[in-house]
């Protein structure tokens, strides 16, 4: 058994959610609690977007609930349904507006409530040669409302990534169609004809990519900084750093105001 898997053992109880688990749902013990799944697409809506998922598409989770991540009414629209806990593994980073997502959880917990948090270590993924988001970046954005992925994040994310993996079919078959050259996936350029760099932006920002990026230290530094700026009453109660679990930061965060 993981040390995630034995922590949402131990820890959750009652109803709660969980966002995004797409194949790789979070167990918990089911005598004790009942996990609903939300998401941005259906399980037929992913498979299309990510033909590459096809051959896990068994193990694709069906989402309870369908929820625009993004738009605060549409995740503030939860804070009736009475959840005791929230699942969020490998999800903030997607997010264009991570502060917005952490305060519409704050406002969803009742005292006693937890939420589960697990956030990739950028410095052990193909993010590894971005620069760390900054506080004064993610206020920015919450204080603009932003709620769709930026050119900035996208020029970001695309100039210095680090590649992993070679492109399934149907995404060469988009670039080919759109007069994209696979270098474009592949590698760190951008076009310079206009509505190419527009279509390569928006097949990534469609599919999503992650916005922002931590190690243990800054995102340490975000939660501190965030929860007390807006009081948001959360008290970290168990915690674990990529050493602990490989490439990843683990938190479990309980409403305690």
């Amino acid at each position: 058994m993981t040390i995630k898997e034995n922590l949402a053992l131990v820890h959750l109880e009652g109803r709660g959610i969980e966002f995004g688990p797409l194949n790789n749902p979070l167990p918990v013990d089911g005598s004790r609690a009942k996990t609903l799944f939300a998401d941005r697409l259906s399980k037929s809506q992913a498979l299309n977007l990510f033909p590459e998922l096809g051959e896990i598409a068994d193990s694709i989770v069906e989402p309870d609930i369908i929820v625009d991540f993004n738009n605060a009414a549409s995740l503030g629209s939860l804070a009736s349904e009475g959840f005791d806990f929230l699942i969020a593994n490998h999800f903030i980073e997607h997010l264009v507006n991570p502060i917005q997502f952490l305060e519409g959880c704050s406002q969803i917990l009742p005292l006693g409530g937890i939420l589960f948090l697990t956030v990739p270590d950028k410095d052990k993924t193909f993010d590894r040669h971005r620069k760390l988001t900054t506080n004064t970046h993610l206020w920015r954005d919450y204080r603009r409302g932003e709620s769709t992925i930026s050119k900035v994040h996208l020029k970001d994310f695309l100039r210095n990534k680090e590649v992993v993996d070679t492109p399934h079919p149907e995404v060469v078959k988009y670039f080919m169609n759109n007069g994209l050259s696979l270098g474009y996936y592949n590698g760190n350029r951008l076009p310079l004809n206009p509505v190419k760099r527009k279509r390569l932006f928006d097949f990534h920002r469609e599919r999503s990519i992650h916005v922002h990026v931590w190690n243990r230290q800054s995102f340490d530094e975000f939660l501190g900084w965030i929860n007390s700026k807006l009081n948001l009453g959360f008290r970290i109660i168990r915690t674990h750093s990529p050493e602990d679990v490989i490439g990843e930061m683990i938190y479990l965060l309980r409403k305690d105001q």
